[in-house]
């Protein structure tokens, strides 16, 4: 079977490329997803039977609402193309993968169900992203009904990894709590600053997992989309002062910047439909993953 990963320098799609060693893994330079006539050219001449799509316009929240724009237009530019252009070369399986933010801000029922997906607007800080991920979901729902194709999609909790830049004030909560606590250790400071006050509420999964159960999905041969996650959900706080358990031996305290915004407080998503489809997945430990990524930059 052949296999094209976009985004496989990414935070999932290095680990990906591991599992499948075989599947071809364009960089931007190679492949630009948002020029339609070259995406058009490359998927005729290569005939893909899988299409893993993981390549997106990511970054922090506060960089979303700085640059909301720049989210909205790159990520539907981007998933239209590759989403046409597999679809019209004949590729007949394609994995989408969106995010828990696509989902409604003012939903009082939790875990999330897939099925409350347009039951409202996804939080206002990422109102852009997240319409654009769930765009993405119509589109592949539509396609899915209209030409009886395997087009599906994945909602992933928050994820964190390794990548292979860290871009202050764009990466990724996680990343960027790790990059604050190995300054910090560089700096003999005995802090660390987050933005917000702490208290909202995160499912967190190693890219790593999310890797497997793509590779497991593809196996399996799955034809449903549904949310990914651990069912394990804690605060923004308890996170931050457990990655300062692993990473740090002294005392390190945290201060928060409560002028920046929150984010949506709960977002937690139903597993039963995954749970049903990977059976007994065995997610890495918070305590593990935070550890694996904290060792990788520390050494840089």
């Amino acid at each position: 079977m052949k296999v094209l990963i976009t985004g496989g320098s990414g935070m999932v799609g290095r680990y990906l490329k591991k599992i499948i060693p075989n599947a071809i893994t364009p960089s931007s330079r190679e492949l630009d997803l948002t020029n339609g006539e070259m995406v058009r050219s490359y998927f005729y001449d290569n005939k893909f039977d899988y299409v893993v799509h993981l390549a997106a316009y990511v970054g922090s929240l506060h960089d979303n609402i700085d640059n909301a724009t720049a989210y909205f237009d790159e990520n539907i530019l981007m998933n239209t193309i590759v989403t046409k252009y597999s679809y019209e070369s004949g590729v007949k399986n394609f994995l989408g993968m969106l995010s828990s933010c696509i989902y409604p801000d003012n939903i009082n029922e939790f875990p999330i169900k897939e099925t409350h997906l347009h039951n409202g607007a996804p939080h206002n800080d990422l109102m852009s992203y997240g319409y654009a991920k769930r765009s993405h979901a119509v589109q592949l729902d539509t396609y899915k009904k209209r030409f009886n194709v395997n087009y599906n999609y994945l909602i992933p909790c928050n994820l964190y990894g390794i990548v292979s830049e860290h871009h202050e004030g764009r990466s990724h909560f996680v990343n960027d709590l790790i990059f604050k606590i190995i300054n910090a250790q560089k700096n003999n400071d005995d802090y660390i600053t987050l933005f917000g006050d702490g208290t909202p509420l995160r499912q967190f999964m190693h890219a790593s997992d999310l890797a497997e159960i793509i590779f497991k999905y593809i196996s399996n041969n799955c034809c449903e989309s549904f949310n990914v996650a651990p069912d394990i959900n804690m605060s923004i706080e308890d996170f931050a002062l457990t990655a300062i358990k692993v990473c740090h031996n002294g005392k390190m305290s945290i201060k928060y910047d409560d002028s920046k915004p929150n984010g949506q407080y709960r977002k937690d998503v139903d597993t039963t439909l995954f749970n049903q489809q990977i059976k007994n997945f065995e997610f890495k430990s918070i305590m593990e993953g935070i550890k694996e990524v904290y060792e990788y930059y520390k050494k840089r």
